[in-house]
């Protein structure tokens, strides 16, 4: 990847708890929800987001944020599971935060294929691109440094692909199957993908995600941490507890 224009230093903030964090990341859906424009917000899956999704949920049962006029979508799913089957990354949205099911109901919630095919993931990269691209995308950080399933070594120009998942992005999801074998692909958004959202929010907490804080902020700009292309954006969020900043 040809080294684009520097982008103006991402925003860090450290704060002292998650939940203040949890906070921060949903008031940046409350002002996008205040659009009049069906903006579309991209979520992110896994325990960093499981608070901030059932305060949305509670939210938006007190009338204090309407999804009505929002589209929603996601960053990756596991290859052969359905959006409402159980260990799917649709299920886990909306079990964490049941108001986005009527948004998937509706065909105003984008799931993420489950079939793992090449054709099948840029068919769904053109889709969001025609529903006016990401508008607010969520993030989460791997301890590899993977965003979404986009694992290390892979070209950041990839956008929407077929992921062969890394031993330790599996090892992470052992709790998620239960006795149920981890799946070794999945369909993911790439880095390619991930720059083109309008603002981006990155969420980071505990010390297990220090090294990776560490090497997306201080290392070089490399496809040995995916989460480093970050830097180029120039429009991007990052809230961190004090564990996770403390290799900075």
């Amino acid at each position: 990847m040809s080294s684009p224009q520097p982008a103006p230093p991402l925003e860090v903030r450290i704060l002292d708890s998650r939940e203040e964090a949890t906070e921060l990341a949903l008031a940046e859906l409350r002002a996008l929800s205040q659009r009049d424009d069906r903006p579309l917000v991209s979520f992110a899956t896994g325990a960093t987001y499981t608070a901030m999704l059932q305060r949305l949920h509670q939210e938006a049962q007190q009338g204090r944020i309407s999804l009505a006029g929002l589209r929603a979508t996601h960053l990756d799913e596991y290859e052969g599971l359905a959006p409402k089957q159980a260990g799917s990354m649709v299920h886990e949205l909306c079990a964490a935060c049941p108001s986005l099911l009527p948004l998937l109901d509706s065909g105003a919630f984008t799931p993420v294929p489950h079939r793992a095919e090449a054709a099948i993931a840029a068919a769904h990269e053109q889709k969001l691109a025609e529903l006016g691209g990401v508008a607010l995308q969520y993030l989460g950080i791997g301890r590899n440094g993977h965003l979404a399933f986009h694992e290390p070594g892979v070209p950041f120009e990839r956008g929407y692909h077929v992921a062969h998942l890394s031993e330790s992005t599996r090892k992470d999801a052992v709790a998620r199957f239960g006795a149920q074998p981890v799946p070794h692909r999945a369909v993911t958004a790439g880095v390619a993908t991930i720059l083109r959202g309008k603002r981006l929010v990155l969420c980071a907490f505990g010390r297990g995600k220090a090294d990776a804080m560490r090497a997306m902020l201080r290392a070089e700009v490399s496809t040995g941490c995916p989460a480093s292309a970050l830097r180029h954006h120039g429009n991007v969020l990052v809230l961190l507890d004090r564990e996770a900043s403390s290799l900075l």
